[in-house]
């Protein structure tokens, strides 16, 4: 009968229900045989695929906003009066489902796709079937890049066109395990390279012979990553604007020109391989600070042997500083927080260390530049972090020694040790550490990975869709 009323219905009647007015997409028979069960009666209906689509918007923990911060979960409201629909919109979903069901209930299972097979099977006590497969795979927006030598801090000399796609891919993924996976791919490359066993890969012959140009490559891209300021492009030489730029001078300027264009985060992942013995003064920093004494340096009397607090002076002196120390933080939970550096200082009497601030891009292109980054997500179907996340991690709030040297940095995010993710405090990772050494000695190793965190990796995957 209610199909019967729609054929009679007037032009004007059906040229609204003809497509849907959220998608545009053509309206099924099922839509219209139920409409959505509106308290207000607005007559206000839409398509079983953007139905679908924003229940599951409605289940997401957080989404985002176009300023990158993420805000509460999408509310179940009539798009066009804004009344409550929770509490009758599964049941509309379960209804058009069995509709589409009858439709195809003498359709061969040959001619059918795996959605519709999924469907014709479907009996009222399974759950609701996800729908909005179709719109995900209608979605605009550019593809990632294949290759991005930006990411590579100067070694894609180093691997091979495989190696590159990879490393890209797992950079570029969304996922903090997988930037993780990346960043031990990219030392070991760098590990080979110190050791002499850098693999042989065929380059593109250029004025600047192979060594050099790849020094060169990685001090420029070095200097590229290391900060915002200079971000201006260099001015050539006489002989340069004679002769004509040479094809790295070219490469160096296009890497300067995307750097501007599609700015990295301000902590990329690093993977580096530590010395236990690195940690040795966080041991007797530890020990100190507990007061923790040697049972046989001690006793009674004259007999009475120096204590560890006379043993730190005479073999480090009356100051132990530590090579690493750290702070706890709190994240903000805004892919913003990627492109900002914390700015940790002491306060009061005591010299405790607190986060005073975050500074970001000063250059206006590269501020602009980011904000078209974040936006990229804002349109997205659906927030690209509604995995579980943790909003608290630990900073490097002070760092020295050998850690300094290998590119560990003050502000640096320790998200990952020994290949497995850290999800203790500063405390906790200042006794893990100190185990490491007091198990292993100076001869042990530690594997620490900084910067493998949610806003990083989901910055990198939406600057790798701006091209």
């Amino acid at each position: 009968m209610a199909t019967a009323a729609n054929n009679t219905t007037g032009g004007a009647d059906e040229e609204e229900e003809a497509s849907c007015p959220i998608c545009l997409n053509d309206m099924c028979k099922s839509d219209t045989l139920h409409p959505i069960q509106c308290p207000t009666n607005c007559n206000f209906n839409f398509c079983i695929e953007c139905l679908c689509h924003l229940l599951a918007s409605s289940k997401d923990d957080y989404e985002m906003a176009s300023d990158g911060n993420r805000h509460v979960k999408v509310h179940l409201n009539c798009p066009n009066c804004r009344a409550d629909i929770s509490k009758t919109i599964e049941d509309t979903i379960r209804l058009r489902q069995t509709a589409l069901k009858e439709e195809l209930s003498t359709v061969p299972d040959s001619e059918l796709s795996a959605k519709d097979l999924q469907l014709k099977h479907w009996t009222q006590d399974d759950e609701i079937l996800d729908l909005t497969e179709g719109k995900k795979k209608k979605k605009k927006g550019p593809e990632p890049m294949v290759i991005d030598k930006s990411l590579f801090g100067g070694l894609e000399f180093a691997m091979t066109v495989e190696e590159q796609k990879y490393v890209t891919k797992l950079m570029s993924s969304g996922y903090p395990n997988e930037l993780c996976q990346g960043a031990q791919i990219l030392s070991g490359i760098a590990d080979n390279i110190r050791n002499g066993r850098a693999p042989t890969v065929s380059v593109t012959p250029a004025s600047t012979a192979p060594n050099r140009a790849a020094a060169e490559t990685a001090r420029a891209t070095q200097a590229l990553q290391s900060g915002y300021s200079n971000a201006g492009l260099s001015s050539r030489s006489r002989d340069e604007l004679a002769h004509g730029p040479s094809n790295f001078q070219r490469e160096m300027e296009q890497q300067k020109r995307d750097k501007l264009r599609r700015p990295l985060p301000a902590r990329m992942p690093l993977c580096v391989t530590l010395s236990t013995g690195e940690f040795e003064k966080m041991a007797l920093q530890y020990r100190k600070q507990s007061g923790m004494v040697d049972p046989s340096l001690s006793g009674d009397g004259e007999g009475k042997q120096r204590g560890w607090k006379s043993f730190f002076k005479g073999m480090i002196g009356s100051a132990v500083t530590a090579s690493m120390t750290f702070i706890d933080d709190e994240w903000d939970g805004s892919v913003a927080d990627a492109f900002a550096r914390a700015q940790i200082g002491r306060v009061g009497k005591d010299n405790q260390q607190i986060v005073k601030g975050r500074f970001g891009p000063q250059n206006p292109v590269e501020k602009a530049s980011v904000q078209r980054i974040i936006a990229m997500g804002v349109h997205e179907e659906g927030d690209s972090l509604t995995r579980p996340i943790r909003f608290q991690r630990v900073l490097v709030a002070s760092v020295g020694g050998q850690a300094g040297k290998v590119g560990i940095k003050k502000g640096d995010v320790v998200t990952h040790i020994n290949g497995e993710e850290f999800t203790g405090n500063a405390a906790a990772l200042h006794a893990l550490l100190v185990e490491a050494y007091e198990q292993q000695g100076k001869d042990g190793v530690v594997m620490i990975v900084v910067n493998a965190e949610d806003c990083t990796a989901e910055a990198l995957r939406l600057r790798a869709r701006v091209h």
